[in-house]
């Protein structure tokens, strides 16, 4: 192979068309350490924290936080970055051999195209009010959250991410190295600064802000089911961001300090701020904690923290696009494919920008297909397939795989995916805050991720073999079976 056939292959396995070799993934452990902090430490974990402050006061904020946040983030890594980390696999590629084909591509569709788009426009906007907030403190300008300079910078927000993605992972690698260790020695100063101003104990026993509900306990359980969701909402990126590291180990403990600890580390800032100050939107709190230098500082590079995070996202959720959307997108230059993608969230930003004030909301909502996602994808990787895939049965055409099921659908996963989202509901709707009395003792997140993984296991072990589905080993012969396939698959492939 020639140095530019390498060169050429190496960017189509980035971007998701072949599983990526370990001497082609660009991350080692501290590499994807600062691309999970860039991502986690973003204006959205400050909202997270005021959420939090809305339901609890900051005692019971931070057990929420950190609660919430290692649950959502545990059940999200094993379900993704462990498989995808050992098999250099597109995350929705190997949901494959879960949801078959097309069941990937449904997913895709709810998981990534919707949130995603939302997700950018959310931050988009975030980036606007710290620009506008930004400008209020440089000059007299009188911030307007729905003005005319948030919606322009949210929109070149977008476009500079899409800029940044286009140049591929090697420009997200760099990017991520420089603002990730600024950003925490920022929130590190933040906290110092709140620290400096009330004392721990002034902090500990400020209120909530706006409890809804009587019930001490149901308000608790909101706010540690704020921060699941938060957890929970890495799914749809974190397995691709996965696939760059280097080996397993390096895929999954990288999540724990840099998903988890900087995302705690943001929502707790977030929540003693907003509870010493009385406003959640960090974009306005910022400019009173450390004076006006402090303010310009903390403003600007948490504009720029929004850019991080959503390079990450757009990144991932263009290489699940271009393995998923057949050969007519897959032809398609990558470059052209991300700026299309970025056209509706453009559009979001100047059209809709109401969806910043939903943003807790529509946060809760995504875990309620989030939670059941992660519940059915640790059930058939680590219980059902122990832990091995065959990469050839991932690759090949899908009607001649044992990964195509039905029509391209596997419907005992699909069954399982819509028994966790409804139990999730009727437990806890995210819209109205209704809940029940179970809801107050173990949340909605843990019972849908549990339900859907346990009749996701059970039907496939009651069906899947007596309708030839999914390749499944049965037994020692059968997991023998799929290691030697699986070898060869690499071999091959």
């Amino acid at each position: 192979m020639t140095q530019h056939e390498h060169i050429n292959h190496s960017l189509e396995a980035e971007r998701g068309d072949t599983p990526l070799l370990p001497s082609e993934r660009v991350w080692g452990f501290w590499e994807f350490s600062y691309a999970n902090s860039a991502l986690a430490i973003a204006t959205w974990a400050f909202l997270i924290g005021g959420a939090t402050a809305l339901f609890v006061g900051p005692r019971e904020g931070i057990a929420a936080i950190i609660i919430g946040n290692i649950l959502g983030v545990l059940l999200a890594t094993f379900s993704t970055c462990v498989p995808c980390g050992k098999y250099g696999t597109e995350q929705f590629t190997f949901l494959r051999s879960m949801f078959g084909a097309n069941g990937s591509r449904l997913v895709y569709v709810l998981a990534v195209v919707l949130l995603t788009m939302g997700w950018l426009a959310v931050l988009g906007l975030m980036f606007g009010r710290s620009i506008d907030g930004l400008g209020s403190l440089i000059s007299d300008h009188q911030t307007d959250p729905n003005g005319v300079l948030v919606l322009a910078a949210g929109a070149f927000a977008i476009l500079l991410t899409a800029l940044v993605v286009a140049r591929g992972p090697t420009s997200i690698k760099v990017f991520n190295t420089i603002v990730a260790p600024a950003l925490v020695l920022i929130m590190g100063v933040m906290l110092y600064l709140i620290l400096g101003q009330h004392s721990f104990a002034e902090l500990m026993a400020l209120p909530a802000l706006d409890a809804p509900f009587d019930s001490k306990r149901v308000n608790f359980m909101i706010a540690v089911e704020v921060n699941m969701a938060a957890g929970f909402s890495w799914w749809p990126y974190i397995g691709n961001l996965a696939r760059l590291s280097k080996n397993q180990r390096t895929a999954f403990w990288p999540n724990i300090i840099g998903i988890f600890c900087a995302a705690a580390l943001g929502e707790v800032v977030g929540l003693l701020a907003a509870a010493a100050l009385g406003n959640s939107d960090p974009t306005v709190w910022m400019t009173h904690i450390g004076g006006l230098v402090f303010g310009i500082i903390a403003l600007g590079f948490v504009a720029f923290a929004n850019v991080t995070s959503m390079i990450n996202i757009l990144y991932t959720a263009i290489v699940g696009l271009r393995q998923l959307a057949g050969a007519g997108l897959r032809a398609l230059k990558w470059e052209l494919l991300v700026v299309a993608f970025c056209i509706v969230p453009v559009l979001i930003v100047l059209l809709g920008p109401g969806i910043y004030d939903g943003f807790f909301i529509f946060l809760v909502w995504t875990s309620a297909l989030n939670s059941a996602l992660a519940g059915i994808g640790i059930a058939d990787y680590f219980f059902l397939r122990r832990q091995r895939l065959n990469l050839r049965y991932l690759y090949t055409h899908e009607r001649q795989s044992p990964y195509h099921y039905w029509k391209g659908f596997n419907p005992i996963a699909l069954v399982a995916l819509v028994a966790g989202f409804a139990i999730y509901v009727v437990l806890f709707n995210p819209q109205t805050l209704a809940n029940t009395e179970l809801f107050t003792f173990i949340s909605a997140s843990i019972p849908s991720c549990a339900l859907a993984g346990l009749l996701h296991y059970g039907l496939t072990r009651a069906l899947a073999a007596r309708l030839g589905w999914g390749a499944y080993p049965q037994g020692d012969q059968g997991r023998a079976e799929m290691l030697d396939s699986n070898v060869r698959g690499f071999s091959n492939d």
